[in-house]
C-alpha cells in the first residue's frame, strides 16, 4: 500500500495524486490518501473527490500503521533522519532521483511538482482528472468553442497571490507585460487566436489585457474548479499563470503542437527552483 499526504488547493493535490498514482501502479499496490492535514486547516479541504481519482481517502484502520505524530516529525525532521523506511519526506523542491528506488509500504510527504514522477501515465492520468460530476450546459457551449480553431487558455492569478503578504513573498504575481508580451506571442504563431480567459480577478483581466472582442472571460465555476481546469484543457494553446491550477491545464490538454508560455522565474524566493516544474518545450517568459 502506498499512501501520500495531501495538502495545498485542488493543483497542488493532483500532484501529489499522480506521483504517488504512479508509484502505485509500477509496484501494483493500492493507494490510499491521507487527508489528515485538513481537519484543522480551514483554507484548503480536500479536493480529489471532484474528479475520476482511482483511490480514496485513508480509513481510521487504513492509516493506523502511519500515525501522524510520525508524519508530522519526519516532516520536521525533513527526512534527514530514517525514522524507517515507510516514511518518505520529499528531500527538495524538484524530482528526487532516489524515486525510482521506492518500494510498497510507504508514506509519502511532499508536492512532487514535476511531470518525471509520472508522465509514464500520462494517458491514465487524462482520465483519472475528468470531472466526476456532469459538465453543465453552459461549461459544454466554452468546450465546444475552445474546440475549434486556435484557441489560447490565459489564466490570471490574484487573490491570495495578491492579499496575503507571505504568499506574495514566496511565489509572486504575474506582471501586466508578462501576459501582454505573452499575448502578442500567441498572435504571432497562431491564425486568428481566440483567448479563454480564466481568473479570480475577471475584473483586473478584463481591465488590464488587450484582447479582442471575440475574448472569452470564463464565469460560473468558483464552486467547480475542476471545471476551469477541464476548460482549459479544451484550448490548442495556453498562456498559464506561476499556479499549480493552469500548470495542469495546460499539461492535460489534448494537442499534437501545443503552445505554453509559462512565467519565469516560477517563485519570488531565491530558496525555491522550479528546474523540474517547467516540461522542456513549454516556452518561458520573463515574469
Amino acid at each position: 500500500m502506498i499512501v501520500v499526504r495531501l495538502t495545498g488547493g485542488l493543483g497542488n493535490q493532483m500532484f501529489q495524486y499522480a506521483a504517488a498514482r504512479a508509484l502505485a501502479d509500477r509496484l501494483a499496490v493500492e493507494l490510499v490518501l491521507d487527508t489528515r492535514g485538513f481537519d484543522a486547516y480551514n483554507f484548503r479541504s480536500f479536493e480529489l473527490g471532484r474528479l475520476n481519482v482511482r483511490a480514496c481517502a485513508g480509513t481510521t484502520a487504513e492509516l493506523a500503521r502511519f500515525p501522524a505524530w510520525r508524519v508530522k516529525l519526519a516532516r520536521a525532521l525533513g527526512g534527514a533522519m530514517p525514522l524507517s523506511n515507510r516514511f518518505r519526506v520529499e528531500p527538495f523542491f524538484g524530482y528526487d532521483p532516489a524515486w525510482p528506488t521506492l518500494q510498497d509500504d510507504v508514506h509519502l510527504n511532499g508536492y512532487f511538482q514535476s511531470q518525471k514522477y509520472f508522465a509514464v501515465i500520462r494517458e491514465q492520468l487524462l482520465v483519472d482528472f475528468r470531472p466526476s460530476k456532469d459538465i453543465s450546459p453552459s461549461n459544454r457551449q466554452v468546450a465546444a468553442m475552445a474546440g475549434k480553431g486556435d484557441s489560447v487558455m490565459l489564466h490570471v492569478r490574484r487573490g491570495d497571490y495578491v492579499s496575503n503578504a507571505k504568499t506574495l513573498q514566496v511565489h509572486g504575481v504575474c506582471s501586466t507585460d508578462y501576459y501582454r508580451r505573452a499575448i502578442a506571442l500567441a498572435r504571432e504563431r497562431l491564425h486568428q487566436p481566440r483567448f479563454f480567459v480564466f481568473s479570480d480577478d475577471l475584473a483586473w483581466s478584463r481591465e488590464n489585457l488587450r484582447l479582442g472582442d471575440d475574448a472569452v472571460f470564463v464565469e460560473g465555476n468558483a464552486e467547480a474548479p475542476e471545471m476551469d481546469i477541464f476548460l482549459m484543457s479544451a484550448c490548442r494553446a495556453h498562456i498559464i499563470a506561476n499556479s499549480s491550477f493552469s500548470w495542469w491545464g495546460a499539461w492535460l490538454a489534448r494537442t499534437d503542437a501545443p503552445l505554453v508560455i509559462a512565467p519565469d522565474p516560477w517563485f519570488d524566493s531565491p530558496d525555491m527552483s522550479a528546474v523540474d516544474l517547467i516540461p522542456a518545450f513549454w516556452q518561458t517568459l520573463r515574469k
